[in-house]
């Protein structure tokens, strides 16, 4: 479907693969190059704007705490959050593999998902199917991770193989229906893309 609207994204064949469209605030996981999953994301506000990458998943994390960076502790008041229900990652993070501390994770905010606005967050990617996305990565039931969580002890689980997750940045892309939609360039370093180039690369970044 994305190679007919002319979007150059290497989709594998086999195996699985997370896109995440930053400018339609969705996540997709591809199975065998087919859609099986469809989620909304909260994206990095522009002040501290998701990137574009190809970043491998590698292992998942359960019962996380929250440590804030400096800036945000010096400007925001923010704090270390332990493990629980207030947790700002929620109750999962999917560790990704990248110089830039970029990963995907649960929320203790589900009402953002309700905004047609979902950018804002400080740069990695809130997802709204968190946990069915977990079992389709670790190929288990969502029952037994509601068991891997339950015990509320931090915890990492390795996946079974590394999952690449693309992370691209189109302001027009195909809906479930494969229509493509116009979608405002919340970034506003790209003009709205008038020509889809079909060599874009998932690893190219935002300048």
């Amino acid at each position: 479907m994305l190679r007919s609207q002319g979007i150059g994204i290497d989709i594998p064949a086999r195996g699985k693969f997370i896109l995440v469209n930053i400018p339609s605030f969705e996540l997709i996981a591809l199975q065998d190059g087919e859609p099986v999953l469809r989620s909304r994301v909260v994206v990095g506000k522009p002040a501290a704007a998701t990137p574009e990458m190809l970043s491998p998943m590698f292992a998942i994390q359960f019962n996380p705490s929250w440590t804030p960076t400096p800036s945000m502790i010096r400007n925001e008041g923010l704090h270390y959050m332990p493990p629980g229900p207030q947790n700002p990652l929620g109750r999962m993070m999917f560790a990704l593999d990248n110089e830039e501390f970029i990963y995907l994770h649960d929320t203790n905010e589900r009402a953002l998902f309700n905004r047609s606005q979902r950018a804002l967050s400080h740069g990695c990617v809130r997802v709204e199917k968190a946990r069915p996305l977990a079992a389709w990565s670790l190929g288990v039931s969502e029952q037994e991770v509601d068991s891997m969580t339950s015990h509320g002890r931090t915890h990492s689980v390795p996946l079974a193989e590394p999952i690449p997750v693309a992370l691209v940045y189109f302001t027009r892309f195909p809906d479930e229906q494969g229509q493509v939609v116009s979608y405002p360039d919340i970034y506003g370093d790209r003009q709205a893309e008038k020509d889809i180039a079909p060599d874009v690369a998932v690893s190219r970044r935002r300048e």
